[in-house]
């Protein structure tokens, strides 16, 4: 896994899952010698938190939208005549649904 961190300057700064980031600040091409030499680091941890979550995105980015073979499945329940409504199945979930949008809407 690798993450990507962009610093103020815009440049991207890749690291693997345990090593710290660093990145160097160059200086000014104007600056004198002795200055050049000098150099300032910052360090950043990637907490295991954070990494969970990376993680997690992941996963929800890699599973796709419509799962197809459930929808085979019920194409072919369809056709054979065999896909029975569940009317009060269906109301329920109607119902929270609702009382789900309404409790969101207090809430804000």
């Amino acid at each position: 896994m690798t993450t990507r961190i962009k610093g103020t300057d815009s440049q991207a700064v890749e690291t693997g899952t345990s090593r710290p980031v660093e990145r160097v600040r160059r200086t000014s091409s104007s600056a004198p010698a002795a200055h050049a030499a000098e150099q300032t680091t910052e360090t950043v941890q990637i907490t295991d938190a954070a990494r969970q979550l990376n993680a997690l995105s992941q996963a929800i980015d890699n599973t796709p939208d419509v799962d197809t073979q459930r929808v085979a499945s019920l194409q072919q329940s369809i056709e054979q005549g065999q896909y029975q409504i569940n009317s009060g199945r269906i109301a329920d979930r109607l119902l929270q649904l609702e009382g789900d949008l309404t409790a969101s809407a207090a809430s804000r």
